[in-house]
């Protein structure tokens, strides 16, 4: 890939849903070339879409997250099936490491839908699917959880590789580095949606950089119809605001030679993982990452070259008391958008009944409840 590419990829990244022409004054290239190159980068799977990151609370849905671990490659092929079926997964991924073959879950889901799908573990348990299920701190801004995007700047094109000096990174890092106590602007109100706002969330989820009159088409309407490009326009701007805490780019890193994705489950003292936390989240840190606060210390998941991941795992071991390792098979991993069948516009509620939300998702694997 040339420099100039390399630039608007990180351009993009800063702005996902940036018109092309935004993106090319930043680059320096005539907006043609950006359209042109950003086609040939989605052809050529550099990036695989930009997804929504919503604020699930805000609109009754709230984050759940497990690591099941699973008895036979059947098993696992049964339950990646079942979140196939499930209407409410987020995310899922195979995982390895210790003791633990099987799968990491999210599930986006209203709290009343809960008890469903744990009591859907429970037949996978009871049937010889899964042999443990395990709980993790939600993953999400709104609960405290930290992000660090990817500093594609820090890739050499050059040497074909990143440029980062982990004991230089942390000895930079202040000893008594706080937390930031600020508190957030972002309110947890809730947002009323209705079943044309689900809908364009649906559309948008994996591919938020559609155009008004594309997302128009999709939703089976004539975009000719007199102020619709309006309406739809509006509404958009309306769940920017209200709903969608940020878009994100989702690049293909096997290209950036990034094959690795480990998980760290780490018993530290408290002082440790949040000066961890907070210059992760104010430093220039290169790899995608993110780390989310346990009673015990802390869940740290990065995506790195194999060069780093050695780095990473020598630089837990010095400050951590104990830490546990998973690798998430990461081609073998799906995002899921926001299915608009979830809502049910009569009650303008999400759907939350037992067939909806248990029965049929575990009839999808010839499991009964």
């Amino acid at each position: 890939m040339n420099t100039e590419k390399l630039k608007l990829l990180f351009a993009l990244q800063e702005q996902p849903v940036a018109p092309a022409s935004v993106l090319a004054k930043q680059v320096g290239v005539s907006a043609p070339t950006a359209r042109a190159w950003l086609e040939s980068l989605k052809k050529e799977q550099v990036f695989v879409g930009v997804h929504t990151n919503l604020r699930s609370r805000r609109i009754g849905l709230e984050m759940d997250d497990f690591v099941l671990q699973v008895k036979s490659h059947e098993a696992l092929l049964k339950i990646e099936q079942f979140c196939e079926s499930h209407p409410y997964t987020s995310y899922r991924a195979r995982v390895f490491g210790g003791n633990i073959q099987g799968i990491m879950l999210q599930f986006r889901q209203p709290d009343s839908a809960r008890p469903h799908l744990l009591n859907a573990f429970d037949v996978m348990k009871k049937k010889g699917l899964i042999s443990s299920i395990r709980e993790l701190p939600t993953l999400d801004v709104e609960y405290g959880s930290s992000f660090t995007r990817p500093r594609i700047d820090a890739w050499n094109p050059e040497k074909l590789r990143w440029d980062f000096d982990w004991e230089k990174w942390w000895a930079a890092c202040p000893k008594d580095f706080q937390p930031n106590q600020e508190k957030s602007l972002q309110t947890n109100e809730p947002v009323v949606l209705d079943e044309l706002d689900v809908r364009i969330l649906e559309k948008i989820g994996t591919n938020a950089r559609r155009k008004n009159i594309e997302i128009i088409e999709e939703l089976g309407m004539d975009k000719n119809t007199p102020g619709l490009q309006q309406k739809i326009s509006a509404r958009l701007k309306r769940l920017e605001e209200e709903v969608i805490e940020s878009y994100r780019v989702y690049i293909n890193w096997t290209h950036f030679d990034v094959y690795n994705t480990p998980i760290i489950i780490a018993e530290a003292d408290e002082d440790v993982t949040n000066r961890l936390i907070s210059y992760l989240s104010t430093s220039k840190f290169p790899f995608g990452s993110s780390i989310r606060r346990i009673e015990t210390g802390f869940v740290w998941s990065a995506r790195l070259p194999s060069a780093h991941l050695s780095e990473l795992l020598s630089f837990v071991w010095k400050f951590t008391k104990s830490h546990e390792i998973l690798i998430i098979d990461y081609k073998h991993s799906q995002v899921y958008g926001l299915w608009a069948e979830t809502f049910d516009s009569e009650s303008v509620t999400w759907r939350t009944d037992k067939e909806f939300c248990l029965d049929k998702p575990l009839e999808s694997i010839g499991l009964k409840a």
